[in-house]
């Protein structure tokens, strides 16, 4: 069975991923007048570049080619390319959209609505979706009915990939449901700074930035590649992400300057 105790740090992981977005959104909109044109962009550069292009380029580097598959299956390069690939695609895809979609819209106010659009998509997917997910499959284990839902047409891939998410659900302990409740609060943190960084860069056309923007990204995604390897404990990469995140915070105030020359 699943711990109550977990399934409670799900349902938490959803309010604050919702909680938190709606307070961004109405915070920046009353403080700035934050653009909703903005925040769409960044809703869009996420889910093309790193939904669909990037998407595209694993399904070919861990199965359209086999080459680079038996590359891969080394935890440290899979999580160096990993990182590159997220950081690559996500921060060009900042740079393309402050480039075509928000050309006359290029104020630090347009790079937090970017920033909470793009980071904000990623919250609904990762915490509340997932969230929500995750709850509906713990309630189902409890009550016995989880193998019943397959139905009679599961196929046997189908069955195994349902039976992995189901070990793995009762192998991860409260303490990790936990620290992944709070997770995105950092998360979108960085995403907005991250994008005053790219939006800067093109403010003074120094796509030196662009290249500041793709390393952070990567290097904290490595961290996180190398948990999803199992070479490192989930504590030590929250650390590391809760330490990025306040940085970004940090970064984001400090920004005023930046855009104020």
């Amino acid at each position: 069975m699943v711990h109550q105790g977990s399934i409670m740090a799900m349902i938490v992981q959803v309010i604050i991923g919702i909680a938190l977005i709606l307070f961004l959104l109405l915070y920046y909109k009353r403080t700035l007048q934050i653009s909703f044109r903005a925040v769409g962009a960044g809703i869009v550069v996420f889910l093309v570049f790193s939904q669909v292009l990037e998407q595209l380029l694993h399904a070919y580097m861990f199965s359209g080619n086999r080459t680079t598959a038996q590359w891969l299956a080394n935890p440290w390069l899979m999580a160096v390319y990993g990182g590159l690939a997220a950081g690559i695609f996500e921060n060009a895809g900042r740079w393309v959209g402050f480039s075509l979609l928000l050309r006359k819209r290029q104020e630090r106010k347009d790079g937090i609505a970017f920033g909470i659009g793009h980071g904000g998509m990623e919250v609904l997917l990762i915490g509340v979706l997932l969230g929500i997910v995750g709850i509906v499959l713990a309630t189902m284990m409890n009550a016995g009915v989880f193998e019943q839902s397959f139905g009679t047409e599961a196929t046997s891939e189908q069955i195994a990939l349902f039976q992995a998410l189901k070990d793995k659900m009762l192998q991860t302990t409260q303490v990790e449901y936990w620290l992944g409740a709070f997770e995105r609060i950092p998360a979108i943190s960085i995403q907005m700074a991250l994008s005053l960084i790219v939006l800067y860069g093109v403010r003074t056309r120094k796509i030196v930035y662009l290249l500041y923007a793709v390393l952070i990204h990567a290097c904290i995604d490595f961290f996180a590649g190398l948990y999803q390897a199992e070479m490192l404990p989930l504590w030590f990469v929250e650390v590391i992400v809760w330490a990025w995140g306040l940085a970004a915070i940090f970064l984001v105030g400090r920004s005023k300057v930046w855009f104020a020359r």
